[in-house]
């Protein structure tokens, strides 16, 4: 079955985008107006956040936002076959930021987030940073799909590492010449261990490893953003955040990144995903 769809996604990729992009239109009608794609969701997700919009203003947001994910479904669809001039072409970095690992020697490592096209980034990066890129992710359940994204994200080299193995697998993989990508707002499994950090106005939960990888290694720490340029194209907007992590005192990276991803969402509050779960764990009062 794996092999079967493969084949078919491998030749509805190297449809121009042109095409893609009008299958994308047809996508948002099906999934806004057919079956209000968690409708609920997205609208107390954006209302909470933004309590200065307007009702029409909210729905302009999730409109958009809807948009975007129709179009990130295909241009990841498209990443099966792109070549590597074609997605440099549309999507721009501070490349010359990273130049600092290589002049010190030193590993480093980017907090990302949630943000259109975050995989296009994935692939891209290890085409371009000057450390193999090694990212961690969250298996799919259902195994097809598992295998389909690993070997989309990993097309250009990039080392894969499931959140499960990370502390089985980081000592060696430090030893290397690494840059760390970590999507650093998912939503933590186990709310027991976790930085609570006020965020788009309410108490969130956010991974600790990122920081802990930071502070014991000394890893030159990145926030980055992503920037929907235009339909197809982006900006990935790097810049240096902490070159010394082992001088912070522990929570400084994680609120300092949270400050970060507040800011960069509101500036462009539909280029994030609004339809998951994020807030589902509850803080504890007591």
């Amino acid at each position: 079955m794996y092999y079967l769809l493969y084949a078919f996604l491998y030749l509805f990729s190297l449809l121009p985008f042109w095409v893609l992009y009008g299958l994308s239109d047809f996508l948002y009608v099906i999934i806004h107006h057919c079956f209000h794609y968690r409708n609920t969701i997205i609208i107390s997700n954006l209302s909470i956040s933004f309590p200065e919009k307007s009702i029409a203003e909210i729905e302009d947001i999730k409109r958009k936002y809807y948009r975007n994910l129709c179009d990130s479904i295909v241009e990841t669809i498209k990443l099966i076959s792109i070549s590597k001039e074609e997605l440099h072409r549309r999507i721009q970095c501070n490349w010359e930021i990273f130049d600092l690992m290589t002049t010190q020697d030193r590993n480093g490592q980017a907090f990302m987030s949630h943000q259109f096209n975050w995989e296009m980034a994935t692939v891209l990066c290890n085409w371009y940073a000057p450390r193999r890129f090694t990212g961690l992710y969250m298996p799919i359940n259902n195994p097809i799909f598992n295998r389909l994204f690993q070997r989309i994200r990993s097309r250009s080299g990039t080392l894969l590492i499931r959140v499960q193995d990370m502390q089985k697998e980081l000592p060696a993989i430090q030893q290397n010449k690494t840059f760390w990508g970590f999507i650093a707002d998912q939503n933590p499994s186990d709310p027991k261990r976790v930085s609570w950090n006020y965020f788009m106005h309410r108490q969130t939960a956010f991974f600790k490893g990122p920081e802990f990888v930071a502070r014991r290694y000394n890893n030159i720490v990145y926030f980055g953003e992503m920037i929907k340029l235009r339909r197809g194209y982006y900006e990935i907007k790097m810049k240096l955040a902490f070159e010394h992590p082992c001088e912070t005192k522990e929570g400084d990276i994680t609120e300092a990144y949270v400050r970060h991803l507040e800011d960069s969402i509101k500036r462009q509050p539909e280029n994030w995903v609004w339809s998951h779960r994020r807030w589902k764990h509850v803080f504890p009062e007591n």
